[in-house]
């Protein structure tokens, strides 16, 4: 984790999206690298805020932090560990990011994969991208097949070879694309 990264960032987002109280004062926490979880529940507990509730603000966080870092349309190792650092630091569980923020994944995933596919062919680099995305956002395999079977569809109408796209189809939904 890199706090310096972290810290950057952190203060893009405290500068680009209005924050309410307790994700403010913990949003200035990260900036200033004075955060930890007692700090956080010390806040909570001031600012009256159940945890439960206060989950979905983090995960808004971490979801700003996720498009910060996806600016540029790579994920770097430091990137990763300050996502995961900010998974264990607000107790975000698995399946958290699905259950409270679909939509949003959904078109960040969409995003970035029409960007992927825009040339119809997914380089090494690309590939690692597509997993490091599956990876952030707690997604099985076939999740993250699936969200790539549309853009791949259009890349292969378009005349790409599959073999290039990164994507499995089954026998039966590859011939009814031709």
């Amino acid at each position: 984790m890199d706090f310096e990264n972290l810290s950057e960032s952190f203060l893009q987002i405290e500068n680009k999206i209005s924050l309410s109280g307790y994700l403010q004062a913990i949003c200035t926490d990260i900036v200033n690298r004075t955060i930890s979880r007692q700090h956080i529940d010390e806040i909570l507990q001031k600012e009256d805020v159940n945890y439960s509730l206060a989950k979905v603000g983090f995960l808004h966080l971490i979801f700003e932090y996720i498009k910060t870092a996806l600016e540029d349309g790579v994920l770097t190792i430091t990137e990763k560990e300050n996502i995961k650092f900010l998974k264990l630091l607000f107790r975000i569980q698995p399946g958290d990011f699905y259950l409270h923020n679909k939509s949003d994944i959904e078109s960040t995933i969409a995003f970035q994969l029409s960007k992927i596919y825009q040339d119809n062919t997914v380089t090494n680099d690309e590939a690692l991208l597509k997993v490091d995305l599956q990876e952030i956002f707690d997604l099985s395999f076939d999740e993250m097949n699936d969200y790539s079977k549309v853009e791949a569809a259009v890349s292969i109408q378009k005349g790409a070879d599959p073999k290039n796209l990164d994507v499995f189809f089954t026998q039966k939904e590859f011939f009814k694309l031709k």
